[in-house]
């Protein structure tokens, strides 16, 4: 059985992620990726701010799909989100945090993500470690997963050092792919926490074929204290992303990057803290929030071609 098993998910996720495939796919990528009048460089700035922070505008694109997912966080609904990644409750390459039950609140018809120094021992192996900082992230994975569609959430983001805020969308059956819808990055002062950052992960890891389109846009300097809705179109040849219903940036795929988005990939929100700048943390400012408003999902009409 375990031997079917390996054969059918090796049928089903057949990539051409050699190193050949990959030396052409990038090369053909290049002009893809960075030819579009939105990425040109002179548009590193959001102009058009608050253009519909309050209500959600579908873009001319996603006329065919229909909502398939929404949560106004009146509670937590457990049978939609899991707390912690689905793998457990800490993560191998960062060390410094785990995700906790208490960083994780619902209240006032608002999700708050926290962030904050809690230090905690666990098992590693034959011995224990402390683990300083206590993280919220919620995911899908076991409830709701996705291929293609409107993607959604209206957010306020935390404010300081180290802080990294993140809606993000990831493979269910394999990483990469992984669409990061925004991320934001306090750094050590905490000034570029209004810098959003969108990222397309790709490639295999196995075949060091492992990488990345990223691109980013200067935001008003309000993210941290009013709410901003941040989106991203997924379909088959490109995805688009938007800001208060401003289309802010496009990533175009060739048939090499094309190939790794052609599975199901589930949402992650978390509100993480950046291990590049502990030491500019001042732990007394502690906990900072992540506020979500909502999170919302439009799938493809059935029977109608994303």
């Amino acid at each position: 059985m375990l031997l079917a098993f390996v054969c059918a998910c090796a049928a089903q996720h057949s990539l051409d992620s050699t190193k050949k495939g990959y030396r052409w796919g990038k090369t053909g990528l290049l002009l893809k990726r960075s030819f579009d009048w939105v990425n040109l460089p002179g548009n590193g700035h959001f102009t058009q701010a608050d253009r519909c922070s309050n209500h959600l505008h579908l873009p001319a694109d996603a006329s065919k799909y229909a909502l398939v997912f929404a949560d106004d966080f009146d509670s937590l609904n457990t049978n939609l989100w899991q707390i912690g990644q689905p793998w457990g409750r800490f993560h191998g390459q960062q060390p410094h945090q785990y995700y906790g039950d208490s960083e994780v609140i619902v209240k006032n018809g608002k999700l708050s993500l926290l962030n904050r120094y809690s230090p905690k021992v666990f098992a590693n192996g034959d011995t224990n470690c402390q683990i300083p900082y206590a993280t919220g992230l919620i995911n899908t994975a076991n409830s709701k997963t996705f291929q293609y569609g409107y993607f959604t959430i209206r957010c306020k983001n935390p404010s300081g050092p180290a802080t990294w805020p993140a809606f993000w969308l990831t493979g269910k059956n394999n990483w990469p792919p992984e669409i990061d819808v925004f991320e934001m990055y306090g750094r050590c002062k905490g000034k570029s926490i209004h810098r959003q950052t969108m990222t397309a992960h790709y490639g295999k890891i196995e075949t060091s074929t492992k990488t990345h389109v990223m691109k980013s846009v200067k935001l008003p300097s309000n993210t941290d204290t009013a709410f901003h809705i941040y989106a991203c179109l997924w379909l088959p040849g490109k995805i688009q992303f938007y800001t208060d219903g401003v289309l802010v940036r496009t990533m175009r795929m060739n048939k090499w990057m094309k190939q790794f988005y052609n599975e199901p990939m589930y949402l992650v929100v978390n509100n993480a803290v950046d291990h590049r700048y502990l030491e500019c943390i001042d732990n007394s400012k502690l906990p900072v929030s992540l506020e979500v408003d909502w999170i919302k999902v439009y799938g493809p009409l059935a029977g109608v071609k994303p």
